[in-house]
């Protein structure tokens, strides 16, 4: 059995999804969401970031990390920098925790799950939802999270 833990990284939602990987099946432990309030300063939004995602880590204990990296077509040079702090966060907790992380590409997240790289939020849901037996998963940052962690296991999987 491998566990898996996806982060779709935001500073105001960031979503998570534990899927333990069992031979050819995929069991999800759990998904949710850790929210932040944005009229709080970002050193207290981050520190809620690192302190929810470290308990996670502590009570879930996944062995590897999949995170999606961040896109260079940001409209704006300080939400890239601020996107950049909650990566971090996210990297020091799974390196505390000793879960290494690995980074994919949006597109190639989508692309795995999905068969396209463009794919909507809702296709992103529905396929998750589908492939995980949910229906359809109601957050897309818990389906992003998710496909994150399928991603990984799909690419360590593939001759290289």
């Amino acid at each position: 059995m491998q566990r898996i833990i996806g982060i779709d990284i935001g500073l105001r939602f960031t979503g998570y999804g534990i899927i333990d990987f069992v031979e050819q099946k995929e069991v999800i432990v759990e998904g949710g969401v850790i929210k932040t309030d944005s009229a709080d300063d970002l050193h207290i939004r981050l520190g809620s970031i690192f302190k929810d995602l470290d308990q996670i880590y502590k009570k879930f204990n996944p062995q590897i990390t999949s995170i999606e990296d961040l896109y260079s077509r940001y409209r704006n040079l300080k939400t890239a920098i601020i996107m950049g702090h909650a990566r971090g966060v996210a990297c020091a907790v799974s390196s505390l925790n000793n879960s290494p992380v690995f980074h994919y590409q949006a597109t190639q997240i989508k692309k795995m799950i999905t068969g396209s790289g463009r794919a909507d939020k809702m296709q992103m849901m529905k396929s998750m939802g589908l492939r995980l037996n949910q229906g359809v998963i109601k957050n897309e940052h818990v389906a992003d999270a998710f496909a994150a962690a399928i991603c990984h296991k799909m690419m360590s999987e593939s001759p290289q």
